[in-house]
């Protein structure tokens, strides 16, 4: 039996580090989440308006459930700008036919068969 040309790697801390590193951050990340609900402990209370209600919570998740609320309703409010922009845009159906392909404008399907075989010989004028 031959051994193969090709010589197998020993494992590096770095390597798996750069393969792992999204697995990495999300744990870090969360391992930050645990450690500000946990440090932001003060007993609160969430009084919501119109009589909907109250809600006992500590600090450190009222924070963190506000940030929540924040991302979402930029990401909801960013799509409808992108979508006003969209519509607002004024591509009209004449201008999207300008960039699809006619097919009149492309080589025949056996073009590639006609031609020679690589590239003529630069040597030979």
């Amino acid at each position: 039996m031959t051994s193969s040309p090709y010589k197998r790697r020993r494992p590096s801390l770095l390597r798996n580090f750069w393969v792992y590193r999204r697995l990495i951050l999300a744990a870090l990340v969360m391992g930050l989440l645990l450690w500000f609900v946990a440090s932001n402990s003060e007993k609160v209370t969430i009084v919501f308006p119109f009589g909907l209600g109250a809600y006992p919570s500590t600090t450190g998740w009222v924070i963190l459930l506000s940030a929540l609320v924040g991302a979402a309703v930029t990401i909801l409010i960013l799509t409808l700008v992108w979508a006003v922009r969209f519509t607002r845009s004024g591509r009209s159906e004449p201008e999207l036919e300008k960039t699809r392909i006619d097919l009149d404008d492309l080589p025949p399907s056996d073009y590639a068969a006609k031609t020679g075989e690589g590239l003529a010989d630069p040597w030979k004028s």
